[in-house]
């Protein structure tokens, strides 16, 4: 199977009046560790496509859209699945939109690392190294696994777009085990993902969740109050996902997104004023690439800036529904840097009395 036939059956035996196809090829390294020691390892490879089926046709009175996506996969039958697909669309009656054509202008990015992709066993090795020869206090290492991952995507459409991009990815989780006394332990579970080895620093993300491992022996739950609290790592994410989730297209066509254009974000602001950004070109970060799922180009969109809304993420679809210039889909989330560091405010909320109830 290849993008070469499943596009002429398109075009010579379905004949949609708009047509989309993604073929993602994904080779991954991996190896397991039980304590110090390798429990297995393996090299899984695969390749799938997605085709999205566009059929125009009118229903009581106005046009809308018809479509189908199927996923395709070695051994198929190409004919029947996509004639399938193509009675499927008939089904659906979506807005309409048009999908991005040729000749548009992408920013080159870094989202490889040439060394993993060259080397994968080499750095398998190398990050197992890591985890085994890192010195933890009174802490071990209970289990690991490594997955190195070489990816290409690509995508093409019946306008003629054809784009394509390769990736990297390198994906470490580890469980740390603290023993004090039998039978009574703490663990703690971490991971680091990026898509250059360079970045992992594994040394100091062991050294920190053995930590967490030696505190959670220790800590205790507080009585019932109000605290002041410093969020960071996975819990700051989620935080800051929210607002860009609200700043997306489909949240502003289905109805439930909070925020309006060229408005405050939030009505009461107590600290420094939040700037948020899609930044598609950070080295090294997951969400790199030039181009979004439908091929439209990325650029940086300044989404939030000093707590005013200032630009909606809007992928092809989505702008064209709500007749709103198209930025594309969500890429690194970047959040402009506030006065003061992290150790400065855990050294604040310190200095703050705590209300129990």
């Amino acid at each position: 199977m290849n993008v070469k036939k499943i596009k002429e059956i398109i075009e010579d035996r379905i004949q949609p009046n708009s047509w989309e196809i993604r073929r993602l090829r994904k080779k991954s390294f991996q190896r397991y560790l039980v304590f110090k020691e390798q429990e297995s390892q393996r090299v899984v490879e695969n390749e799938k496509f997605l085709v999205t089926l566009y059929k125009n046709y009118e229903q009581e009175g106005r046009k809308v859209l018809g479509e189908s996506t199927l996923a395709l996969s070695e051994g198929d039958d190409l004919r029947e699945k996509l004639a399938a697909a193509w009675e499927m669309a008939g089904l659906v009656a979506n807005p309409v939109f048009v999908l991005p054509g040729k000749g548009l202008a992408y920013q080159p990015v870094h989202s490889v690392d040439p060394e993993v992709r060259e080397h994968p066993l080499f750095y398998l090795d190398q990050i197992r190294d890591d985890l085994v020869r890192t010195p933890l206090d009174r802490v071990r290492l209970s289990s690991a696994e490594i997955f190195l991952e070489l990816k290409e995507f690509e995508i093409m459409n019946s306008l003629g777009l054809e784009q394509a991009q390769e990736e990297t990815e390198v994906l470490v989780e580890f469980v740390l085990l603290a023993e004090k006394g039998a039978g009574f332990g703490g663990e703690s579970w971490g991971w680091k993902q990026g898509r250059n080895y360079s970045e992992l620093r594994l040394g100091g993300e062991l050294q920190k969740y053995a930590r967490f491992a030696l505190e959670s022996q220790e800590a205790v739950l507080p009585p019932s109050g109000a605290y002041p609290v410093v969020f960071s790592e996975e819990s700051l994410d989620t935080l800051f996902s929210f607002f860009m989730l609200q700043a997306s297209g489909p949240a502003r066509f289905q109805g439930w997104s909070r925020l309006e254009l060229d408005q405050p974000v939030l009505p009461e602001i107590k600290g420094e004023l939040l700037t948020l950004s899609s930044n598609p070109s950070i080295p090294g970060m997951l969400k790199t690439r030039s181009f979004d799922d439908q091929g439209l180009p990325l650029t940086p969109v300044e989404v939030i800036r000093e707590n005013i809304f200032r630009r909606r993420l809007n992928s092809k679809r989505y702008a064209d529904y709500l007749q709103e210039p198209a930025t594309g889909g969500a890429a690194n989330l970047e959040v402009a840097p506030g006065e003061k560091s992290f150790q400065e405010l855990l050294r604040l909320v310190q200095l703050q009395p705590l209300v129990c109830k």
